[in-house]
């Protein structure tokens, strides 16, 4: 709910609130997977434009 007052805005939470602990364990699982997928896109970039590193994947046995 919000109240207007003079061009303020007063917000009211009517949830539960959560912990400092909840909000930091969410907030590092999102950044570790964003971080995770970008680092996997590198990897593929790499992959398609570096045929030294292409040729290195495929001799590992990773088929990308």
């Amino acid at each position: 709910m919000t109240v207007s007052r003079s061009k303020r805005f007063v917000f009211v939470d009517t949830k539960q609130n959560i912990s400092k602990k909840q909000v930091f364990i969410f907030g590092s699982i999102i950044a570790s997977s964003c971080l995770g997928a970008a680092f996997l896109i590198a990897m593929y970039i790499e992959y398609l434009h570096n045929p030294a590193f292409h040729s290195f994947v495929q001799s590992k046995g990773i088929f990308l």
